[in-house]
C-alpha cells in the first residue's frame, strides 16, 4: 500500500492552537514537565494584558508563557 503524500517541511505537532484566526503548529517537547494548552493559554493571555493588549505578539506571548510556567514547575 502506498504511503500518503505529505507536504514538505512539515513538523510533527502535539497540538494546533489558533490565535487571531491563524492556526499555529506547536512542536511536541520531550523535556520538562507537561503543561496543558489551557495553562499556557491563560498565562499568555495574562502576558498580553500586562503588555497592553498589543496585536501581533501572540507567538511571543505564548513562548514567554511556556518559559515562565516551565521555570515555575522546575522550582517545585
Amino acid at each position: 500500500m502506498a504511503q500518503p503524500k505529505t507536504a514538505r517541511n512539515t513538523v510533527p505537532t502535539s497540538s494546533i492552537r489558533t490565535s487571531g484566526g491563524t492556526a499555529v503548529a506547536v512542536r511536541p517537547t520531550t523535556k520538562g514537565p507537561m503543561l496543558t494548552h489551557e495553562q499556557i493559554s491563560r498565562r499568555a493571555h495574562e502576558i498580553w494584558l500586562k503588555k497592553g493588549c498589543k496585536p501581533g505578539q501572540d507567538e511571543q506571548n505564548w513562548l514567554e508563557a511556556e518559559a515562565q510556567l516551565r521555570a515555575e514547575m522546575a522550582r517545585r
